[in-house]
């Protein structure tokens, strides 16, 4: 089960996911620091145990912290029902993976998707990481605000994404034009590759496909920074458009 030691993941979900909650341990002499988390606990009826601090160690063996919070595994959306939901988004802002192996990016990611409004994040079961206590240390509470679909087959999920009317906009550094040429404010949903870019099949179920301008001197960007310059620039385009969106035929 997923172990949160960040006090800002823990106040998130003992606010948004209070539900999900196992249990949080307080090592003891430490109450004072942990007066915060130990309020919102009891605002929201989770019991809480002040733990000796020989148990505590031994329980949480190599956590750099003095209270931890045990949560219900992640609940990953369903792709079926994901798509169903889908015609209901009027803009709706999407982004698949051809694979996330670290933990670390995977976090990173879905910290930027709550930050930008990314309306799900879809990747592979087979060729990706799930969401681990890593990832929830570093999402800092982002969990409770970012639907992760996982899929069977994403070069077909994406034909079925682009059926519902969303357009697939691949980023590889070998494309031709910039990530800032595209219309980024209607239905879009941001595909993204691994270090050595866009597999063939995934290529190929893209409508389009973009760069992020770089350093000729150095071009490389992790999946994780990539997507979040380009959710950034999704973000920007819809929040100055004139109406907010833009509903293309």
């Amino acid at each position: 089960m997923p172990l949160l030691t960040d006090r800002n993941s823990i106040l998130s979900t003992i606010s948004d996911r209070p539900d999900t909650v196992r249990r949080l341990s307080v090592e003891k002499g430490y109450e004072r620091l942990s007066d915060e988390i130990i309020k919102a606990a009891k605002k929201q009826g989770i019991s809480f145990k002040v733990m000796p601090r020989e148990l505590f160690a031994r329980q949480f063996k190599g956590e750099k912290c003095h209270f931890c919070l045990e949560t219900d595994e992640f609940s990953y959306t369903d792709q079926d029902v994901f798509l169903k939901g889908l015609k209901g988004l009027a803009a709706p802002l999407l982004s698949a993976f051809d694979g996330i192996w670290d933990p670390q990016n995977l976090g990173n990611i879905m910290r930027s998707a709550a930050c930008f409004e990314v309306d799900a994040l879809i990747a592979p079961k087979e060729r990706s990481c799930g969401v681990t206590d890593t990832v929830a240390r570093v999402a800092k509470g982002a969990l409770s605000h970012v639907e992760f679909v996982r899929v069977t087959n994403l070069s077909r999920y994406l034909e079925r994404i682009k059926e519902s009317g969303v357009f697939c906009y691949g980023l590889d550094e070998a494309a031709d034009r910039p990530l800032w040429e595209a219309d980024l404010r209607g239905p879009v949903c941001l595909v993204f590759g691994r270090e050595s870019g866009l597999r063939r099949l995934t290529r190929e179920k893209c409508d389009e496909v973009f760069n992020i301008p770089t350093s000729p001197a150095f071009r490389s960007l992790n999946v994780a920074t990539s997507f979040a310059a380009a959710v950034c620039e999704a973000r920007r385009q819809r929040m100055t458009s004139p109406d907010g969106l833009n509903r293309r035929p």
